[in-house]
């Protein structure tokens, strides 16, 4: 208990981004559960609120059931990045006599202590978000019912909500840790390449999720070619329905599914796409090769790909859900007897889906905080080799370029992905292969985001451009 809390103490900067995480899915987690509760209260109040609340209600469920996907993938990289920079001192506290398994229980400790207080926070907020939640849904949704916030049911709602949050932290927690158990002090102080082999074999199951994912986007296809073969030129109500009801929510879900692929294919396919672009990049600067030669190393890195699974689930949320109704909009166009069909566009989603969106937003700025270190680190030893400020100023800059610019990419890729797979669908009715892609999306959101990246990482490697670099060596091998 003692070394846990100190920690804690110690490793502060690690476990602010751990801490910030939890509290903010713990949060979200505990008012939306609130407003469940609430909105319930409210359908069986009169006939006047009765329909509103049901409208409502599935969406709360939906936007519910991706907060707790995304934060369990958030948490469990947040989590396995900080483990990551602490390996030296996991490595020194089995060098000492510490088994694995109490290893394993007191950073189950640490973890648990944080997601008690974030608890606290969270019941302490819930009811003054609760009620706004209800009234941006139903605003968003266009319905005149004003939902204020009751206490009837709060405790109920309340601890379901932080019980799901607290056991989605104790369940990533428990697979992040699984593999510390077979740790060994050598292994982690030297990065030994079989750990590195395990971890590719391992990941090699995030083929699973992946094909999952694609089968629910391609599941609609049977329905469309029966639909399409059963002779009549132009669909009825009920065939129209019938194509709804296949589509319905299901690229939400795919998405979902092949961000999980992603969260366990992990440090292979984010080390290839990095150095896949960055090699087609024309610069011969001595400072792009160093950030370049850094961020493929880094790469295969947990650290690193904790930053970028989390902006490819903002990313992907949104880019996903645009391609799969823009695509599906016109395709259904085109069907004779159907017009007028329209999606929702940027703005409806990022309304919709804020609070998964914001998990992975702070997922990412955890990210960025948690690996600090290792950047730190890499500036001193360049600024020892003869590297001048304004080079380690522009490096650390590039470092944060070539995280998000991978995040985008990948995020990029996987929309197309789900956009091939819904054209693919309709192409029994359409007879066309029409894919809608949403590049105003990516170029608005993403060059953005690049920018406040790369500024991100200068900020936060101006402390350590202050510092000595011998300080900062000294530092890292605890001295």
């Amino acid at each position: 208990m003692t070394w846990a809390l100190r920690d804690l103490k110690a490793n502060n900067g690690i476990w602010a981004g751990v801490f910030v995480v939890l509290a903010v899915a713990q949060i979200l987690l505990c008012a939306m559960s609130v407003s469940m509760g609430v909105n319930s209260y409210y359908q069986g109040l009169s006939v006047k609120t009765r329909d509103p609340a049901k409208s409502l209600a599935s969406a709360l469920s939906l936007v519910f059931f991706t907060v707790i996907v995304l934060g369990c993938l958030v948490i469990k990289h947040t989590l396995q990045a900080s483990i990551r920079q602490r390996r030296q001192g996991l490595a020194l506290l089995s060098l000492l006599g510490a088994t694995p398994k109490q290893i394993l229980v007191l950073t189950l400790l640490q973890v648990m202590i944080l997601a008690l207080l974030a608890s606290l926070v969270a019941a302490a907020l819930s009811p003054v978000l609760a009620g706004r939640i209800l009234d941006w849904y139903s605003a968003g949704m266009r319905r005149p019912v004003h939902f204020a916030f009751t206490w009837h049911g709060f405790p109920r709602s309340a601890l379901t909500g932080l019980a799901v949050g607290f056991a989605t932290a104790i369940l990533a927690t428990s697979l992040t840790l699984r593999d510390l158990a077979k740790m060994t002090p050598v292994r982690v102080a030297r990065r030994a390449e079989e750990s590195e082999s395990v971890e590719r074999l391992r990941h090699g199951r995030g083929l699973v999720p992946l094909f999952l994912g694609l089968a629910l986007l391609l599941l609609p296809l049977p329905v469309f070619a029966y639909l399409s073969s059963s002779g009549p030129r132009s669909l009825d109500p009920k065939q129209v329905s019938a194509v709804l009801n296949a589509v319905g929510s299901g690229p939400l879900f795919a998405i979902l599914l092949l961000l999980i692929a992603l969260a366990r294919a992990g440090e292979p396919v984010i080390g290839r796409v990095t150095q896949l672009w960055t090699a087609l990049v024309p610069s011969s600067s001595a400072v792009w090769r160093i950030a370049r030669s850094q961020a493929e190393a880094r790469s295969r890195d947990t650290t690193f790909g904790s930053t970028v699974i989390a902006l490819t689930a903002c990313m992907f949320l949104v880019g996903g859900l645009l391609t799969a109704g823009s695509t599906s909009t016109v395709a259904m166009n085109k069907v004779p007897g159907i017009e007028n069909i329209t999606s929702g566009g940027t703005l409806e989603l990022l309304y919709g889906f804020w609070a998964a969106l914001l998990i992975a937003l702070v997922g990412v700025i955890a990210g960025f905080t948690i690996a600090a270190r290792d950047r730190d680190l890499d500036l001193a030893l360049l600024s020892i080799a003869g590297a001048n400020p304004q080079q380690l100023t522009a490096i650390s800059i590039l470092d944060g370029t070539i995280v998000t610019t991978t995040g985008i990419i990948i995020a990029a890729v996987g929309t197309g992905l789900v956009g091939l797979s819904t054209a693919l669908v309709y192409c029994p009715l359409v007879h066309s292969l029409s894919i809608v892609f949403p590049w105003r999306f990516f170029l608005i959101c993403g060059l953005p985001i690049i920018v406040v990246g790369s500024l991100a990482t200068m900020l936060t490697a101006r402390p350590a451009l202050r510092r000595s670099p011998i300080a900062i060596l000294q530092g890292a091998i605890g001295e």
